[in-house]
């Protein structure tokens, strides 16, 4: 009964590939059950039934991966089909289209876009399976693709996306996710996201961002937020422009008249008087090194900056293990003898890099750069 059920499915499948103009090869059969099993399977309803389905996925991904000879031409035809019709079915644009982008070929990325902007960032598919859809993003990021970035707003940015990683025990959360894809545009993210700083929805996150990936380009629409009633707002606005604004930022903060201020917000905008009359360049470099003392190999009082040959060596270093400074004292590079401005586009780079790594302790070493990015700033 049970071989009699598989070949009735068989025949279906071929016949349903025929009647949409494909011409299904012996080979291409268990490819195509495969594929009709992810288009039957229904709307999950409930995390539990979205977890059990993503096994179902996952274990066609592994046969797919197994047999990539037999299956990559069956699913690039098979998904370009898909993308002729209305309404394509979304669990196969996502799935078969993130399997082309992370084991196809160079040439699948095209197609595996494609798939990716059809898909609906806010239906019932990429919310049940919003892990898979970061994975998706976040493998096109690094090409910078603007089209992506209303997906990322509605999905990401706007929504409640975090991200598991079964290895470590950790979970990425809703803002994270967010740093490791805008993070890859670099500043074409921080545009956009400037642009997000007025929508009341979007502008806390925005911000949050902001503080990772922007620059003192940000400044002035930042320090414009700081007149804010939220007090929520305010204390965002506030982090940036110490976190990342420079020497700018800190002129912002300087200047801006906190006679309106009460509640939570004055309570915050005291905390930072604190931090303004460190916003100096040895201050500053002080207070990284308490940071990552016990990181680094050398204690950091006796660090010295590094001359430029030894800067890029360091950075060669850097760039080879995607951001990670064990072993690294980022006080000799805060000190290098490399001219300030070539140093942060180093860096800059070196912090996009990193995102490529979901892991852990990437966004600590993010943090890092980025604080150096900010102290060379005041150099």
């Amino acid at each position: 009964m049970a071989g009699t059920a598989g070949s009735r499915l068989a025949v279906a499948v071929l016949a349903a590939a025929t009647m949409m103009g494909a011409v299904a090869a012996p080979g291409d059969e268990p490819v195509l059950e495969r594929l009709a099993q992810m288009r039957g399977l229904p709307v999950a309803a409930a995390p539990q039934e979205a977890a059990r389905q993503r096994g179902e996925l996952d274990a066609a991904w592994r046969w797919f991966g197994n047999n990539k000879a037999q299956a990559l031409p069956v699913l690039r035809r098979e998904l370009a089909l898909e993308l002729k019709k209305a309404r394509p079915n979304q669990l196969v644009l996502l799935d078969v289209g993130y399997f082309l982008r992370a084991q196809g070929e160079p040439a699948d990325k095209a197609l595996a876009l494609a798939a990716l902007l059809r898909i609906d960032p806010e239906g019932p598919a990429a919310t049940a399976q919003g892990q898979q859809l970061f994975r998706f993003v976040h493998a096109m990021a690094s090409e910078r693709e603007a089209r992506l970035l209303p997906l990322m707003d509605r999905a990401f940015l706007r929504g409640q996306v975090t991200v598991f990683l079964p290895q470590q025990g950790v979970t990425v959360d809703e803002t994270s996710v967010c740093i490791y894809l805008y993070g890859q545009y670099g500043a074409v993210a921080e545009r956009h996201l400037r642009g997000l700083l007025r929508d009341e929805a979007a502008v806390h996150r925005a911000l949050e961002v902001l503080m990772w990936v922007g620059s003192p380009d940000s400044v002035p629409a930042v320090a414009a937020l700081l007149d804010t009633p939220d007090p929520e707002t305010f204390a965002r606005a506030a982090t940036f422009l110490l976190r990342a604004g420079g020497p700018a930022g800190r002129d912002a903060l300087r200047a801006f008249d906190p006679r309106k201020l009460q509640g939570k917000a004055l309570e915050f905008y005291r905390q930072t008087q604190g931090q303004l009359g460190n916003m100096g360049f040895d201050a500053l470099v002080g207070q990284l090194a308490d940071q990552n003392e016990e990181r680094a190999a050398v204690a950091a009082g006796t660090v010295r900056g590094l001359d430029e040959a030894a800067t890029r060596q360091v950075l060669a270093t850097l760039h080879e293990r995607y951001g990670n400074y064990d072993g690294i004292n980022p006080i000799a590079l805060a000190r290098s003898a490399m001219p300030t401005a070539t140093l942060i586009e180093h860096l800059v780079a070196l912090r996009e890099r990193s995102l490529l790594r979901v892991a852990g302790d990437t966004l600590t070493d993010v943090d890092t750069t980025n604080t150096l990015i900010n102290i060379l700033r005041y150099r």
